[in-house]
């Protein structure tokens, strides 16, 4: 076979010419296999049969190359010639990405691109599963995709080109597949006037109809109208059935392309579009206007785009180590429908230091007397009003304050202001270092100012030897990220552990807010009086202790031997 007869089928697994040199070998053969081999040729494939995975000849079922709707790009490389993961690629790659997926689909279950599609597309784009439930019952599964009688009438076309067989002409797509049954048939020139059961005109000839695989025939102007409105309903028209009421299977591109031609590089942006959105690999880039799109083969990660954001490949939020994504969504959730309650009691209530009720403050007094146990008590300090004389400076000067709860009451009220007092504990510190990260991600951007500032400052001084100011604000804002994420974790650790971790853990977290600080109170200082061998070597303490802590509890905060 010569380079150009090999490149006309994509799918080929054995080269003809090593059927030539078997048969210029043994040019005798026994008559019995003569016999079965007419026997094997007569057999009718089975169209649901598992492939045995041994393949003599090309797969009759792949489309050839060039069939498929998508193209690759002349610049576009395969997945498996990078090692990156997660990786970036522009959308405009996605055809390519997609294209490698469904052909695999194509070539192992032998089946239709279309086909391929629908089938990805009902499973979430999720390949093992794919195949092991076509593997446990194909026919099943072609149905459930809405593929059954597409797949089938494939394979009747296979069957009817066969030439042991003698069949009818195959259907041509925009014909009907009714039979006209009058005892006096039309002549070749009169076909038979057929019905469209959409707009119910009796009067159309079989070039105005267009039929599915399903048989179900209506009217060419029918098919446009119901094709063109579910595109525009948006990305749910990938899931569009026949118009047949009952019908289970589904429309395809194929479809769209014959009857609505103008609408199919919209289907085609719907059909990418679920390829991103229902497969648990890939990922839109979060970023305003970004149409970057990260794909990993772990379906974790996090990356960084070149618009400037970081985020998470599984979830889509900014990167939060130590929390895994299960905890943060119900964190944030827990914040979104509490945040405004949990800021308007840490601003006008405090509790009674004798039975731990929340008292609101509606007058300008400082004395106040608890209505649940009728306790008075100073608001500034908390402590008993009877306390309060020259002994401690005057009724309204106070120098201390100490908060206790009553732990032992364990009726369901008290049960309930402990664990409010326990969300709110965390989710101040949540929310201070969370403001604090805004605030150090807003010095990044007047950072560059400064660092002009400093360079000018010094004649001797390069660029790069005031980088180091920029690195050092980075590492504050990946300071402040992680901080705020270590009280979310805190939150969801076992109160009653009695392992120790809880407590090294945050020791770790007390030791990296120091360190933050330190960092920060150097970087902040005006430039005349700024060192920056303290900054530099505060600011590699820092990067190694927040790798150090993301460690510790990724290796479930054991201590080595």
């Amino acid at each position: 076979m010569s380079d150009s007869d090999s490149e006309e089928i994509e799918y080929q697994y054995s080269d003809d010419s090593d059927s030539d040199a078997e048969e210029t070998a043994a040019p005798q053969e026994d008559s019995g296999d003569e016999e079965r081999k007419e026997e094997s040729k007569d057999e009718k494939p089975n169209p649901l049969k598992t492939p045995s995975g041994k393949h003599t000849n090309a797969n009759p079922n792949a489309p050839p190359t060039g069939s498929s709707r998508f193209s690759l790009s002349p610049d576009y490389s395969s997945p498996s010639s990078s090692t990156e993961d997660p990786r970036l690629v522009p959308s405009s790659s996605l055809k390519g990405e997609m294209l490698n997926v469904l052909e695999e689909i194509i070539e192992m279950l032998s089946i239709p691109e279309e086909a391929a599609g629908a089938l990805m597309r009902c499973f979430k784009w999720n390949k093992e599963k794919l195949i092991a439930s076509y593997f446990d019952d194909p026919e099943r599964c072609l149905q459930k995709a809405g593929v059954l009688k597409r797949v089938r009438m494939l394979e009747d076309r296979q069957d009817a080109s066969a030439p042991t067989k003698t069949s009818r002409p195959l259907t041509p797509s925009r014909t009907s597949p009714r039979t006209a049954t009058r005892s006096t048939p039309l002549p070749p020139s009169s076909p038979l006037p057929q019905t469209c059961l959409i707009c119910c005109d009796d009067d159309l000839t079989p070039s105005e109809m267009y039929s599915m695989p399903c048989s179900h025939s209506f009217c060419c102007d029918c098919w446009s109208g119901f094709l063109g409105n579910k595109i525009d309903e948006g990305p749910s028209c990938v899931y569009a059935k026949c118009p047949q009421a009952g019908c289970e299977e589904i429309v395809s591109g194929e479809e769209v392309k014959a009857m609505a031609p103008s609408k199919i590089s919209q289907w085609d942006k719907y059909e990418l579009r679920s390829f991103v959105d229902l497969n648990k690999n890939t990922r839109w880039c979060p970023g305003t206007d970004c149409t970057m799109v990260a794909i990993t083969k772990a379906g974790v990660g996090n990356v960084k785009c070149s618009c400037g954001t970081s985020f998470c490949v599984k979830c889509g939020e900014e990167p939060h180590t130590p929390v895994v994504c299960k905890d943060l969504s119900l964190w944030l959730e827990k914040c979104q429908n509490e945040s405004e309650t949990a800021n308007w009691i840490l601003a006008n209530t405090k509790k009674c230091p004798k039975c731990a009720t929340r008292i609101e403050k509606n007058q300008g007094c400082n004395h106040m007397v608890c209505q649940q146990c009728k306790h008075e008590f100073c608001w500034i300090c908390v402590q008993p009003w009877e306390d309060h004389g020259a002994n401690t400076g005057g009724y309204y000067k106070c120098n201390k304050f100490n908060d206790k709860s009553n732990s032992d009451d364990q009726s369901d009220a008290a049960k309930a202001q402990r664990e409010l007092d326990r969300y709110l504990h965390y989710y101040q510190r949540y929310h201070a270092h969370s403001q604090a990260q805004k605030f150090a991600k807003k010095q990044l951007q007047q950072t560059e100012q400064r660092m002009v500032q400093l360079q000018d400052g010094s004649a001797h001084t390069s660029w790069i030897d005031v980088q180091f100011l920029k690195t050092a604000t980075e590492q504050l804002v990946e300071c402040r990220r992680v901080l705020k994420y270590t009280y979310t974790f805190a939150y969801y650790l076992d109160p009653s552990d009695k392992t120790g971790k809880k407590e090294r853990f945050e020791h770790h977290q007390e030791m990296l807010e120091k360190f933050t600080e330190n960092l920060s109170e150097l970087s902040e200082q005006s430039l005349d009086k700024m060192d920056r061998t303290g900054v530099v070597n505060m600011t590699r303490v820092v990067d190694r202790f927040v790798k150090n802590l993301c460690k510790y509890v990724e290796d479930g905060m054991e201590i080595e031997d």
